[in-house]
């Protein structure tokens, strides 16, 4: 019974791990690849607005989604924000055009907002107080 507790706790930081790193470096891809977006989207003028949606909708999301997660439980909220910002990454990158990536990009802050503050809460919730900081640095 033992090894499978562990066996969980492994596959629970795996997904935390790559949920972490998928929203993390969506920030990296998006700031190199905007010029070259922008310019084959034809939207210059609302080139802030791809970065201001996802930073606004993350913002507004992620105290609901905290408290959702106390109410509800924190996986499937975790599961429904990295199912939301997989859907916005998808829509993202079919995007025919500069408002449908704005609507994406929105969709893509809406998961976000769920995947950083439960990720947090959930290894709170498995490690000990004496753990958390070495798993936390890992992160």
């Amino acid at each position: 019974m033992e090894k499978s507790k562990k066996s969980n706790i492994t596959l629970t930081l795996a997904a935390i791990f790559i949920a972490t790193f998928m929203s993390s470096v969506e920030t990296t891809i998006i700031t190199t690849a905007l010029p070259t977006i922008v310019s084959e989207l034809h939207g210059i003028t609302q080139e802030s607005w791809v970065f201001a949606m996802y930073l606004l909708t993350t913002a507004v999301t992620t105290p609901i989604y905290g408290k959702l997660a106390d109410q509800l439980g924190r996986k499937p909220i975790f599961i429904f924000g990295l199912v939301t910002f997989l859907i916005g990454s998808i829509a993202c990158g079919f995007s025919p055009n500069i408002i449908v990536l704005i609507v994406s990009r929105a969709i893509q802050g809406i998961g976000a907002g769920a995947i950083m503050p439960i990720t947090f809460t959930i290894i709170a919730d498995v490690f000990s107080f004496e753990r958390r900081s070495n798993i936390m640095a890992m992160k």
